[in-house]
C-alpha cells in the first residue's frame, strides 16, 4: 500500500477521531500517557486540535484511510517557542518506522515555522518502549520521573531550499 504523510486541516476531523477511536484501550492509554482513554475523551481531544496553528500530520492510505497520526502542539513557555509531539499508528501498520517517519515529519516542519531554533519536547508512559525508542531515534534525549519519560530535543530553523511540503514513503 501507498502511503503518504500529509499536512491535516479541520476538514479531516472525523478522520482523525476514527482513528483515535480504533486504538484498543491499552494503546489509547500509551497513546494518552493515561488510565483509560473513554470515547467523551477522545472527541473532547478532537475538538481541541487547533489546526492552522498546531503541527498535525497523518498517514493517508491511496484509499483514503487515516491509519497514523502525528499531533506537534505549538506554544510559548518563556519566550521560547515548544512543539510537544505525539503519535499513534493502528496495531496492523506497526513496525515498519511508521513512527519514526511521523516524528522526523513534525521536526521538519518545525524547522519550517520560524527563524529560531524550537525545543521539541514529548512525554510517554516509562512502559511505552516504541515511543521512547521513536523520541530516542530522533535525537530527543529523556529523563524519567516516576512512571513518565520526558523527552526534550532542539529543531533548528532550515533554509527555503531544505523545505519539504510532503514525503512520500515507499510501500
Amino acid at each position: 500500500m501507498h502511503r503518504i504523510i500529509a499536512d491535516l486541516q479541520a476538514s479531516d476531523t472525523e478522520r482523525i477521531r476514527a482513528h483515535l477511536l480504533r486504538l484498543a484501550p491499552e494503546d489509547r492509554s500509551l497513546r494518552f500517557a493515561a488510565g483509560v482513554v473513554s470515547d467523551e475523551t477522545i472527541n473532547a481531544y478532537v475538538k481541541r486540535i487547533r489546526f492552522g496553528h498546531d503541527l498535525v500530520l497523518g498517514l493517508v492510505s491511496q484509499r483514503g484511510l487515516l491509519f497514523g497520526l502525528a499531533h506537534g502542539c505549538v506554544f510559548t513557555r518563556q519566550g521560547q517557542l515548544h512543539i510537544e509531539a505525539a503519535f499513534s499508528v493502528d496495531a496492523a501498520w506497526r513496525g515498519f518506522g511508521l513512527g519514526t517517519a511521523l516524528m522526523a515529519g513534525l521536526q521538519s516542519r518545525a524547522s519550517d515555522l520560524t527563524g529560531e531554533r524550537a525545543a521539541m519536547v514529548g512525554m510517554c508512559a516509562a512502559r511505552n518502549w516504541p515511543m521512547r525508542h521513536i523520541f530516542e531515534h530522533a535525537g530527543l534525549s529523556l529523563q524519567r520521573e516516576d512512571d513518565e519519560m520526558y523527552a526534550h530535543g532542539w529543531v533548528s530553523p532550515r533554509d527555503a531550499t531544505q523545505a519539504t511540503a510532503t514525503r512520500t514513503l515507499g510501500a
